[in-house]
């Protein structure tokens, strides 16, 4: 009989024993398949963020093709008062546009000229580096958009010589001898509601048309006082 308790007594102290054991380990592995679990995560959400943060190939080839684009109409586009050249060699004619102005009508109380529109009145400066004397393009100074291409008002342009606001002469038909400059106005009858560019295209084979940009006729300088 007391041995049957013994036996008793011992089994129950080892089931107990090998319980404990297996409750311990379970704990531990839990843990230790929760850390696992949790670091594989944290590296995954990490490499993703890295991924995202990357720009992609198109996102690269765009940012650089916009940076790269060449504004404007199709050519180089001086702005008003820098030097330019059109053409080359006995082709060559150098250009600065001065300044702009407008005005509805041009010259003396007199004798004086009534645009259609509005005269847009460019002062440019026109140089010769060639070895013979050269004329003012005429066909070749217009004032552009995409919908008119304008030649220099012939009648109006001299007129300019006249107008007691402005000191300039007339340079439609002004001659320039090589190796000099010459400064004056040309005139175009233009839409006072459009907007322009000044195009100089090439008087020969060599070069490339330039554009300088106008802008908003009505936002050109206005000759405001009376002509005398």
């Amino acid at each position: 009989m007391e041995r049957r308790q013994l036996l008793t007594a011992c089994g129950t102290v080892l089931v107990g024993a090998l319980a404990g054991c297996s409750g311990g380990g379970g704990e531990e592995a839990t843990a230790t398949a929760t850390a696992t679990a949790t670091a594989e995560a944290t590296a995954t959400a990490t490499a993703t963020a890295t991924a995202t943060a990357e720009p992609t190939e198109t996102e690269t080839e765009t940012a650089t093709a916009t940076a790269t684009a060449t504004p404007g109409p199709g050519g180089p586009t001086p702005g008003i008062g820098e030097s330019f050249t059109v053409g080359s060699g006995n082709e060559a004619i150098g250009y600065r546009i001065v300044d702009l102005f407008r005005a509805d009508r041009v010259g003396s109380e007199a004798s004086n000229s009534v645009a259609d529109g509005t005269y847009l009145i460019v002062v440019v400066e026109l140089s010769n580096p060639r070895k013979k004397a050269i004329s003012f393009p005429n066909n070749n100074f217009l004032a552009w958009n995409k919908d008119q291409r304008l030649y220099l008002d012939d009648e109006a342009t001299p007129t300019i010589s006249d107008d007691s606001r402005i000191d300039v002469r007339p340079l439609g038909t002004a001659t320039v001898l090589a190796g000099s400059s010459k400064t004056g106005a040309v005139l175009f009858d233009v839409d006072p509601d459009g907007t322009y560019w000044i195009r100089v295209n090439p008087t020969g084979d060599s070069g490339e048309t330039h554009y300088v940009p106008v802008g908003p006729v009505s936002e050109v300088q206005e000759l405001r006082s009376s002509i005398t």
